[in-house]
Formats: structure tokens, sequence, C-alpha cells
């Protein structure tokens, strides 16, 4: 190692390690950077197995003096959050339920959908383990109260109204002479409707359901049933608890490699929600305590901090977590380990959950001798530093530059995990241009993971050469991430790689069971990014102006179009002919033609 241990300041501060490649492979803060970075490197029986591999890679350190330990604590966990050093502990977040998030704090509010709960200003409600539902309830919202759901630049007079406020969904405040007061009334009405207070709706709701039965349009009243329970569900989501605080329970179970966490969610005396995380990281498990205070830091970090955090036991540096904990939220945090009572069983179940969790992690099947040995193969011949364990593969398919579609497939273990594929509809490319597609994808892909800190893949493979390749490392670089990047060419099944010169590409013989599962990979991620292109290209040629019509579902269309052809004949029939058909009411049939001769 290059770097003189006696240039170390005795001052707070943050440190970081870095390997022979100057990649950064630790973060750390410390009261005294001189006191702390000394211990790493005095007699190895004082140091963990994880620390002795640690050291081990160490080839320069770099170091930040900073005024204060909770500066430096500060510091430590963004650097994290920014770096994710190989060798720190690293925050998995398994499942987020999610939050209504409803933005008073700008001029015209927007409510939608969101699995983070920052501390924005912005009123949060949830969680909800039922997302279907509340997603059911918000477009009940839009229909009554009328918010805008987009996420475009408010402003008034110089952009045309969307969709949503044709169909009465929405006020378009991006229009002229909206008065602003009267958007914020349906604002406080919205929100005073997720606090609970729904009985006038569910009695207006019912009153519908039961006129649209009269009048035998069932599949509208079907419909209207199905918002009254989304609501019933929303009201009565809540569970009882003894207490009257907002609070936030932890609690803690480890196997060998991966310690599992629980957090349930009490908010005004009612738990609402729980989620699952997991701490991963070399010899996670040795010191549950230790790797408690690293969820702690990294978890509130951006989360909201309750006056109140329950936890199974102290963890190390306590005090100055709570310190730093009151003086992000700005008021009194209290850390505490309840011995008895209420409190002390929301502990233990929040446990027993945790420890289900783990057991649910531990039946998934391990991957097979085969697929290891293709994986440990895989890792000799591209010099990576780990077994690349999660693989994520891209493609795109097109036709021509139209209805272009991105395919992400993600393999565990040598094993395809088809809950974790992703398809990117192309956004910002117009016509043929496959590199720039790729690097869109890519782009789209990792700042959606850096944003909301979910863990990042081993190795990523993309279909194609050299072209395709370049594009992708382009936007992995713009992200500041160093992940290993290949493509695969289908002609030869040459490796092509990031570096440049002789060793830009690898050949390795057909047999090879590493080149076959990059195949498998490559194969899958053509096949997926297909038949999502197929799908996309289907929807827009079977896409019709009845499907903007309020109570045309697709077995009413399905009816239309097969007695009468095309839009233009249903367009040119009356009333009559319409209601004639079964599921067409006279009244839909009206509202149908309406639709049509305003078009």
């Amino acid at each position: 190692m290059d770097f003189d241990l006696k240039t170390l300041p005795a001052l707070p501060g943050v440190y970081l390690m870095k390997d022979d490649s100057g990649d950064i492979i630790y973060v750390g803060k410390a009261k005294s950077l001189d006191k702390r970075v000394r211990q790493y490197f005095q007699s190895k029986r004082n140091l963990s197995p994880k620390t002795v591999t640690l050291v081990r890679h160490i080839d320069d350190i770099d170091y930040i003096v900073t005024d204060s330990e909770i500066d430096a604590l500060v510091l430590e966990a963004n650097l994290i959050k920014k770096y994710r050093p190989r060798y720190n502990i690293r925050l998995k977040d398994d499942k987020r339920y999610p939050y209504v998030k409803v933005t008073v704090n700008s001029t015209f509010p927007r409510i939608f959908l969101t699995r983070r709960r920052l501390m924005d200003g912005a009123l949060y409600f949830g969680p909800y383990t039922n997302a279907k539902a509340i997603r059911t309830t918000l477009d009940l919202i839009s229909r009554i109260f009328m918010l805008r759901r987009c996420r475009k630049k408010i402003e008034p007079g110089k952009s045309r109204p969307c969709l949503n406020y044709h169909i009465k969904r929405c006020m378009a405040p991006c229009r002229e002479r909206l008065d602003k007061e009267e958007y914020r009334k349906r604002v406080m009405e919205a929100v005073r409707f997720l606090k609970g207070e729904t009985s006038g709706i569910l009695k207006e709701l019912e009153a519908k359901m039961r006129l649209l039965a009269k009048e035998q349009d069932y599949e509208s009243a079907a419909e209207v049933r199905d918002q009254i329970e989304s609501v019933k569900y929303l009201s009565e989501q809540q569970i009882a608890t003894s207490g009257t605080d907002d609070r936030d329970v932890l609690a803690a179970v480890s196997d060998e490699k991966t310690i599992y966490i629980q957090v349930f969610y009490v908010r005004h005396g009612s738990m609402v929600g729980k989620a699952d995380f997991t701490l991963l990281g070399a010899d996670v498990s040795e010191n549950i305590e230790e790797s408690m205070a690293q969820f702690v830091k990294q978890y509130y970090q951006d989360s909201p901090i309750p006056p109140e955090i329950l936890v199974q036991y102290d963890f190390p540096e306590k005090e100055l977590i709570v310190r730093w904990l009151c003086q992000r939220s700005g008021r009194d945090v209290r850390v505490h380990v309840p011995q008895r009572g209420e409190k002390k069983k929301l502990i233990e179940m929040a446990e027993r959950n945790a420890q289900m969790s783990m057991r649910m992690a531990q039946l998934k099947p391990a991957p097979s001798e085969s697929a290891i040995a293709a994986l440990e193969e895989l890792q000799k011949v591209l010099s990576l530093d780990s077994m690349p364990l999660h693989i994520e593969g891209f493609d795109i398919s097109n036709i021509s530059g139209t209805n272009a579609v991105g395919s992400m497939v993600y393999f565990e273990n040598g094993i395809p995990a088809n809950n974790k594929y992703r398809q990117h509809n192309i956004k910002t490319v117009k016509g043929i241009d496959d590199f720039a597609m790729m690097a869109e994808v890519v782009h789209r892909r990792y700042s959606r993971l850096i944003k909301n800190n979910e863990p990042m893949p081993d190795l990523i493979l993309i279909d194609g050469g050299p072209g395709q390749v370049s594009a992708a490392k382009s936007s992995t670089d713009a992200l500041g991430l160093n992940i290993p990047l290949i493509g695969l060419a289908k002609r030869f099944e040459h490796i092509i790689t990031t570096k440049k010169g002789p060793d830009e590409v690898i050949i390795l013989p057909h047999t090879s069971s590493a080149l076959k599962i990059l195949m498998h990979i490559r194969d899958e991620a053509h096949r997926f990014a297909v038949s999502s292109h197929r799908r996309r290209r289907s929807a827009s040629l079977t896409h019709s102006e009845l499907d903007s019509i309020p109570g045309v579902g697709p077995s009413r269309k399905r009816i239309l179009l097969e007695n009468f052809d095309s839009i233009d004949k249903i367009r040119s029939a009356s009333v009559g002919d319409l209601s004639g058909l079964d599921g067409i009411s006279e009244q839909l049939a009206k509202k149908i033609l309406e639709h049509l001769e305003s078009k």
C-alpha cells in the first residue's frame, strides 16, 4: 500500500479505501481518522475474517474531514449509497408496500402511488398491502375529484389539456382560467376521503349501482360494485393497537449469509403495514447489533422518522445515531428496547415475521452443480472479482423503428427469474437507431435501481456487438456505475468486452459451459423482446375509438364490431339499432353515438 498512515489527522471524518484499480471498496466514518484507520493494520488476531480480506485488497486510502461526528455519519451514509462499496453492508429492499402521495406543497397538487415515503412536505397515506385495491381507489378519486395525476410541468395556457380532461378525469390545471382555490378545495376533499371519511361516497356509489342494475347495464354496475369494495377496503384496512403515537418496530434474524429485517409501521395507534428488508455483505451476520445500526443509518437516510423506534436490543453508536435522527427530523426521537407489555409483543410479532421471511428465502431452490460450474468458469474467463450470481440481459426489438421495445431478463444462480423480467417501451428515440435505444433502456433500468436503492447485478449481458456494448457502457458510465458489461455477437458467438485492443474479444469453444449460459441468457432476452414487441404492435392495431368510451369494455366492443363491422357503420347507426344488441342499454347507446359524433 502506497498510503502513509502518518498523514491521517486526529479529526472526525470519513475514510475511503480503494483497491489497485482505484475502485472504492469500503467507506467508514471515525471520530478520529488517525486512530480508526490504524486499527485495520494491527494484529490480525483482533480482526474479523471479513476485515482481514478487506485489508488484503487495500491499495490506497482517501479521507474527508468533517466538522463533527454526526456530519461524518451523514456523509458516510451518502457515500455508501453513491458508490455501493463491495465490503460495506448493503441494504436490499425486498418489498415496499405502496403509499398514496398528495403533493399539497405544490400549486396544483397531484395524487399518485409511490413506494418511497420521503420527508418532502407532501402528504402520504398508507402503506397499503393490497396494491390492486388502492389503484382502483385512485381511479375512483380521479372520477370524483378530477385531480391531475400527470407529471408534466404546469404552465397554464401553454399546453393543451390531455384526454383525461375530455373524459372528465381531470380539471386540467394546464389550461387557462382555472380557479386555484376551487382546485385546492377538491384536493382537501380527496384528503378527507383518504383519511376514511367515506360514508357519503359509499351511499352515492350504492345508489348508482342500483340504478345501473335497474337499467340492466350490468357491466357498469359491476364496475361500480368493484369501486365500492375498494372504498370499503380503504376504510377497513386499519388494525387497532393499544398505542396512540407513531412508531416503527424493527426486528431482525440472521442465517450464515444474510440478515432479514421486518419493519412494522404504527400510525395514530394503528398498525398500517409492514416491509421486508435484507442486509447483504461479507460476514454480515457476525454481529447482528452492528448490522442493525447500519440498517438504521441507511434506512432513515431517506425515510420519514417517527417519534419512537422500537428495537430488539441496543446497538453500537446508539447515542450518536439518535442525535442524528433528532437533527434530521427536527424533533425528539426515542430509540427504545421494550421489556414488557404491548410494545414487547409488537417486537416479538415482528421477529416472528422476520423468521418467516428467512424460511421462505431458504426454501428457494439452490443452484444446480452444473450452473455453479458454468458461473465459476465465467468468473474466471471474465476475470471477475466474484461469481456472477445475478446477471441481467438486454435486447431491442422493432420493425423499422416502430413500436420499439427493450427487454431485460434476470438470471439468478444461472436460472431465469421470470418475475423480475422488465419491458421498456422506447420513448426518446425516433427512427431506426438500435444503439441509442440500447443506451436509453440501460440508462432507465439502472437510474431506477439507483433511485430505489436496489442492488445492482453482478454482470450485464448485451445482445449485440461492439456498437451496442459501447452504447450500454456510455449509460452506465454516465450513472457512475462500474458493473462488468459484455456483449454476445450472434454470428460467431464471440464475447465482446469493454476493453480496447486484442483483449476486446474473447473466443470460447462451443462446448464451454460459460458460453452456453451466456447464449441461454442472450436467447431469452431476444425471445422476451420479440414477444413484448408483438404484444405492443398487436395492441396498437386493435385500439379503436370505442376504447375511450366509459361503459364500453372488451365484451361490448366485440359485440358492436361483430354486428356493425366498423366504427363508421356504428357512427351511422341509430339509438334503436345499438340498444337492440345484448348488453347495450338505450342510455349507453346515446353515450356511444354522442362520443363518436364529437370525433
